[in-house]
């Protein structure tokens, strides 16, 4: 196939949640597109979690344009289940543990505030099992994406279409003309990187100030009956499934080394401990790290590059990809489809390029 000469209109690095997600958009579009993706590269999508939570932080900042952002996500994740005839979203309540008088009092602000009221329940008794010393209270639209089933039905749906390439890509092998971009015998009118932090290594997009941070989480199962609901209290406690359960994460912008350590297994350990009345007795299924493409303003990285319009990006979600990339993606197709504005946050000409 890499022999084949084509012609697309998108050619697509990356198959994690930001390329494939923008990859779909695309081609319901109609547009003809082909995702290139290397697996044996470490993806942050396939190690994450997919938690899904509007108000974040020790000053439980709501997600800015949280009513639209949300609505989109959602919606684009029953269209793909209906589509897959299977659930990827999962909606689950979240009970966040206050960890000090100053964060009660943030939370009785916040409270007060109308605009968070879909997000905040009300504080409530504390499960039995749980460590809550300065109380506990109830997250509202919160719950997590299953991404490994979701980018497994992708890339079945990319390769049935005939427009999946499993090759691991090198910035060298593109060829770029006038109008379009050429890759091993594929003429694009351009190409489009969804790398996450690889793109600190792209020769065309590495003057944007990503700021990566890798994260670890383990996987587990325990006999002892949890709480059903995630628990967020700086490390986090996700229930899976009967008796399965996730906890995470770590954050570390060293890079020097991105395979799980024993250090952050204790640190995660010690953290879930910290969440329990009484030791908690687990079987560890697994351990992974994986590296978050976070920014430096905390916004993502889209849109075209300034010397080469046939370039682009889209990226930068950091732990927030998988509410945030569905409303991304429709206003960047609608951008690339007939030149609407990409958000005035993420379109990268807030970065000064020189």
């Amino acid at each position: 196939m890499l022999n084949t000469e084509q012609h697309i209109d998108s050619l697509i690095i990356g198959q994690g949640l930001a390329g494939s997600i923008l990859a779909w958009q695309l081609m319901q579009c109609g547009q003809q597109v082909i995702v290139v993706a290397d697996q044996s590269a470490a993806s942050a999508s396939r190690v994450a979690a997919g938690l899904f939570n509007p108000v974040t932080g020790k000053r439980l900042l709501l997600q800015a344009d949280a009513e639209t952002v949300i609505p989109a996500a959602l919606s684009f994740y029953d269209q793909l289940e209906q589509r897959f005839k299977q659930q990827f979203f999962h909606n689950k309540e979240m009970l966040r543990i206050l960890r000090s008088e100053k964060e009660c009092d943030i939370f009785n602000q916040r409270s007060q505030d109308s605009a968070y009221a879909p997000y905040l329940g009300d504080s409530c008794a504390t499960p039995a099992l749980l460590k809550a010393e300065h109380g506990i209270f109830v997250q509202c639209k919160t719950g997590y994406l299953d991404t490994n089933a979701l980018l497994d039905c992708m890339k079945a749906l990319f390769v049935a279409h005939k427009s999946y390439i499993e090759s691991c890509f090198r910035h060298d092998d593109l060829v770029m003309k006038e109008a379009m971009v050429s890759w091993h015998g594929i003429n694009a009118r351009r190409v489009i990187f969804c790398e996450g932090f690889m793109a600190t290594n792209n020769p065309w997009f590495n003057w944007l100030p990503f700021q990566p941070a890798k994260g670890e989480i383990l996987s587990f199962t325990s006999d002892q009956q949890l709480p059903e609901q995630i628990i967020n209290a700086g490390k986090w406690l996700l229930p899976v499934s009967d008796g399965s359960y996730k906890t995470g994460a770590t954050y570390d912008h060293n890079l020097s080394n991105i395979e799980p350590s024993n250090a952050c297994k204790s640190e995660l350990i010690d953290g879930l401990q910290h969440l329990l009345k009484s030791p908690l007795n687990f079987k560890l299924v697994d351990h992974q790290a994986g590296v978050r493409p976070n920014t430096r303003d905390k916004q993502p990285f889209i849109g075209t590059h300034p010397s080469h319009p046939q370039l682009a990006i889209f990226n930068g979600f950091g732990s927030k990809g998988s509410m945030l990339i569905p409303y991304y993606a429709e206003r960047f197709v609608h951008h690339l489809s007939d030149g609407s504005a990409i958000p005035e946050e993420a379109d990268i000409s807030r970065i000064r390029y020189d």
